[in-house]
């Protein structure tokens, strides 16, 4: 969305454009609070349609992004993993030094 009107700001004083980018600043807030309601009245009507609390979602949600950035799981015990970030664990360590490859606990 452009606006086609432009405004030369070479005329305008530091208190103008100091007043200006005040009004901006309260703008951008209000557009950006009122684009977080739409989207949790939108929120709100899908936990609505599937029968669910926002809650609900966002606990599954969180549970969906935990799975999705596990990147390495142990072959000896599946509840041991690793998202490849940080220190590699105590497991995969040990795994590596006996000559097992990381593509080997790849998910």
């Amino acid at each position: 969305m452009t606006n086609s009107t432009s405004i030369n700001l070479d005329n305008l004083n530091v208190e103008e454009l100091r007043a200006i980018t005040e009004s901006a600043q309260q703008l951008i807030h209000q557009k950006q609070h009122q684009s977080l309601f739409e989207a949790y009245i939108k929120f709100e009507q899908i936990a609505k349609d599937t029968g669910s609390t926002i809650e609900d979602i966002l606990k599954a949600g969180e549970s969906l992004e935990k799975k999705r950035s596990i990147k390495y799981r142990n072959t000896a015990n599946a509840e041991e993993t690793w998202t490849g970030r940080g220190r590699k664990p105590t497991w995969l360590v040990e795994a590596l030094a006996a000559e097992s490859k990381l593509e080997d606990f790849a998910i």
